[in-house]
């Protein structure tokens, strides 16, 4: 099991309780029966989102949330021996039965509904609110206030699945921690405390009841970091020439000048597709809308696991067990020539996905539709700002 079923493991046996129909229901109504032989399972969420599903009949019910709930789609969860599908609509649950091994019966629940969460949102004006932001290097920060009494700087990180606090300041910080979670991150898997029911206040927003995980692989100038989990069911826009970030009530007009194609998510990091070019041969790849990392981008062991991809990936040298590539790639139409990057040993898994890193996407002002699940690009003034590429890495070379 990879950490995005892990997490979907964990969520759904601490919030099934949480749904306001629970076993009795299945009692109540004849429910259709697939049957499975092994307890491995694969749900299909749409066209694009494929998730290995391990089937469990400790848990009734056992809960799926759409990807994107408020989109109708199509959901199959597929056995070994059979399949079931649902043309899914916002506001409904579709519930079925797995029958295992011709004995144990497993109760699932798909839900087209986002997850419960015990954030709240307040806004003080009107749509589209904003909140202003600056650039450190390449990463966006806001200013904001924490639990009413401290000024704070927080990273806005796209490929965060969760809000943190740096362990550096947590301590000066208004902060009480009541729990202790799970976390992996580049520091591995490792216990860390959790302050919940905190208040942030950011330009013209207020969420309450934010829970923050402290983390030790920040910078030292960063407090906090959230994510697009607090923006999870709206429309943001990142506008770089602007410097401000905004929320809207319906997609803006200005929209169909960008542009657009479909993104799905893990633990509400957007993931959308972008074309890599290298050693002659073209790849179409789902990657990770990461404005959080500092570099232009990442390549995983999901892609370099796949057919022969790992062979085929021509390095300019080995470092550490990492190939460094020289590629090309294709974002929104617009294409980065030269990248210069790494690509991760499949046979060394460490758990990190291929990404682009905000080196590259802030060359982009972005509309990320969170309730239709579409991304709309459109290249920006920062067009010329300087990567990664070929030139910087052999003038690197030779000062070393």
């Amino acid at each position: 099991m990879n950490s995005t079923e892990m997490t979907l493991k964990i969520r759904n046996l601490l919030l099934f309780i949480l749904l306001c129909n629970g076993p009795l229901a299945f009692a109540q109504t004849k429910l259709p029966v697939i049957k499975a032989g092994k307890e491995t399972a694969v749900i299909l969420d749409g066209e694009n989102l494929r998730i290995n599903w391990k089937l469990d009949p400790g848990l009734k019910p056992d809960v799926y949330y759409v990807n994107v709930p408020r989109k109708h789609g199509k959901v199959t969860l597929r056995t070994d021996q059979d399949k079931i599908s649902f043309k899914t609509k916002y506001g409904e649950t579709y519930d079925f039965v797995v029958l295992l091994n011709q004995k144990d019966s497993c109760f699932v629940r798909l839900v087209a509904k986002e997850v419960p969460t015990p954030v709240s949102l307040e806004m003080s004006q009107p749509y589209p609110a904003t909140i202003p932001f600056t650039l450190t290097g390449s990463r966006i920060y806001f200013k904001g206030r924490l639990n009413g009494q401290k000024e704070v700087n927080i990273q806005f990180d796209l490929g965060a699945g969760g809000a943190c606090v740096n362990r550096l300041s947590s301590e000066k910080l208004p902060l009480m921690f009541d729990q202790k979670a799970m976390i992996s991150n580049t520091h591995g898997l490792n216990e860390a405390r959790v302050s919940s029911g905190n208040e942030l206040i950011m330009g013209d927003f207020t969420w309450k009841g934010v829970p923050f995980v402290e983390v030790g692989n920040m910078q030292a100038h960063e407090n906090l970091i959230v994510g697009n989990g607090i923006f999870r069911n709206k429309i943001i826009e990142i506008d770089y020439d602007k410097m401000v970030l905004m929320v809207h009530e319906r997609l803006p007009e200005y929209a169909k000048n960008y542009q657009k194609q479909d993104v799905f998510y893990e633990q509400d990091r957007p993931k959308f597709k972008a074309d890599i070019i290298q050693n002659g041969k073209k790849y179409s790849f789902w990657c990770l809308f990461d404005t959080g990392r500092e570099g232009t981008m990442l390549i995983g062991e999901d892609f370099t696991s796949q057919d022969n991809n790992w062979n085929n990936l021509k390095e300019l040298e080995m470092i550490n067990g990492r190939k460094i590539v020289r590629l090309d790639a294709v974002i929104g139409g617009t294409v980065f020539r030269d990248i210069v990057t790494n690509a991760a040993d499949p046979v060394k898994p460490q758990g990190r996905p291929t990404l682009f890193g905000n080196q590259v996407l802030n060359h982009f002002n972005v509309i990320l539709d969170n309730q239709k699940g579409v991304i709309y690009l459109k290249p920006n003034n920062r067009k010329n700002e300087p990567y990664s590429d070929y030139g910087s890495y052999l003038r690197q070379r030779k000062q070393n």
